[in-house]
């Protein structure tokens, strides 16, 4: 069996886990595998900027010429790839967040039904099967594993496998050597999605937002221009202020730290990446690290949208935020949750008049009342999940050239709609 191992450690330091993995890459070898240990750390590998070039311009492959590309080809040719790292801030780390973020080309921006979802498209015909191995900190405990667990399920699922097995480095290397062994008679069988929290907190007076814009494509992406309305809101109330830091901008990034500290409420918005953040947004939630539980931290809200047409996507990362405001003792004001997103700031604003009403209102709450009000977090949601009766609409409207104009235009435009379904890996 080929195996690729995705080792996200973040320091060389972590001995513990260094021994381990090379421990479990000498038994799966002794065992007469072959065995890619990939350390990303290590590797040139670039955050994913959204521009979706691999989709409309290069068909299958990344626009960006580094590592990820022979290391999407290793993933494609494995009959098992493993998702190992150290659990950071309850997550696992930046490096494999980036990784995997830059794992999109594997599939087709179409889709497809799926569990009743939609879901991306398969671009070949086999893929690896996946496993999650996990090193949990001090402050993580079987919650902490489980958040993290379901999240990389839908990632394995929409990568068009599944998750083998979630385990952590408390068990034994033979046994987690035997679980990759027997990888395709396992499942980590992702649960339905949780229900939408509803705002927990309120808190008073807040008098200054900071709006933290998490899309690597910077200000012009649809993340921005959702948060802009929250923040247009928000300024309408006497005596606030507002300021909107960009962590695609290096510049913001360095202010990130200070800004933080004076603020009353932070508002973290970003697009749904495979499943959760994007790998720019896990770096700056690492760099909170020095913030955990410090008293009088700010106020904490998130805003994630997806161009998944149900919010449902997003549930799973939910859970996360809703724990790393507890882990920051943070109060949590809830999370703005918003599906079929993209294209958002191409559109007339006129296209979008409902929805960016409901986030100015969710602003001027913030404001006023030191929270959001449950009401108009519903209002955002527009579809959660597809009903039993709208379903057979959907699979027909999927199947359809309206739901693909959107790709299809931009692949004609370069020249490359006839290599759509290009297989570059092969």
């Amino acid at each position: 069996m080929k195996i690729t191992i995705l080792d996200g450690q973040n320091s060389k330091e972590n001995t513990t886990w260094v021994s381990y993995m090379q421990v479990l890459v000498a038994q799966l070898q002794n065992n007469g595998h072959i065995v890619q240990h990939i350390v990303l750390m290590d590797k040139n590998i670039h955050t994913c900027t959204g521009c979706f070039g691999c989709w409309v311009k290069t068909p299958g492959t990344c626009v960006i010429a580094d590592d990820s590309q022979a290391i999407n080809h290793e993933v494609i040719h494995s009959d098992f790839v493993l998702w190992a790292s150290p659990l950071v801030m309850g997550f696992p780390s930046s490096y494999l967040k980036t990784k995997i973020d830059r794992s999109i080309p594997l599939v087709h921006p179409y889709f497809e039904v799926v569990n009743d979802e939609a879901h991306h498209l398969a671009r070949y015909e086999k893929y690896p099967v996946f496993g999650l191995l996990l090193q949990p900190g001090g402050q993580d405990d079987a919650e902490t594993v489980d958040i993290v667990s379901q999240i990389f399920a839908r990632t394995a699922l929409n990568i068009k496998s599944w998750l083998a097995f979630a385990e952590t480095t408390d068990l034994d290397v033979k046994k987690v050597a035997e679980k990759i062994e027997h990888a395709c008679q396992l499942k980590v069988v992702s649960q339905h999605p949780p229900k939408p929290t509803l705002p927990q907190a309120k808190i008073k007076p807040v008098k200054r937002l900071l709006v933290i814009n998490g899309s690597p494509r910077g200000g012009k992406g649809n993340s921005p221009a959702m948060l802009q309305k929250v923040m247009d809101g928000f300024l309408t109330v006497n005596g606030t202020s507002a300021e909107m830091l960009h962590l695609a901008n290096a510049g913001d990034r360095s202010k990130l730290e200070e800004v933080y500290s004076q603020s009353d409420a932070v508002i973290l918005g970003f697009p749904l990446y495979t499943d959760c953040m994007p790998g720019l947004v896990k770096q700056t939630i690492e760099s909170l690290a020095q913030f955990e539980g410090r008293p009088e931290n700010p106020a904490m809200g998130f805003l994630v949208q997806s161009g998944f047409p149900e919010a449902a996507h997003s549930r799973y990362v939910e859970r996360f935020l809703q724990t790393l405001a507890e882990r920051l003792h943070s109060p949590y004001l809830g999370s703005l949750v918003r599906g079929g997103c993209e294209g958002v700031h191409l559109m007339p604003e006129s296209m979008n008049k409902k929805m960016f009403a409901t986030l100015c209102t969710l602003g001027e709450q913030l404001a006023e009342q030191g929270g959001f009000d449950a009401q108009s977090v519903k209002a955002l949601i527009s579809v959660e999940q597809y009903s039993r009766a709208m379903l057979p609409l959907l699979k027909i409207a999927i199947k359809t050239p309206f739901t693909k104009i959107y790709w299809d235009s931009q692949l004609k435009s370069n020249g490359v709609y006839d290599r759509r379904f290009d297989q570059p890996y092969l």
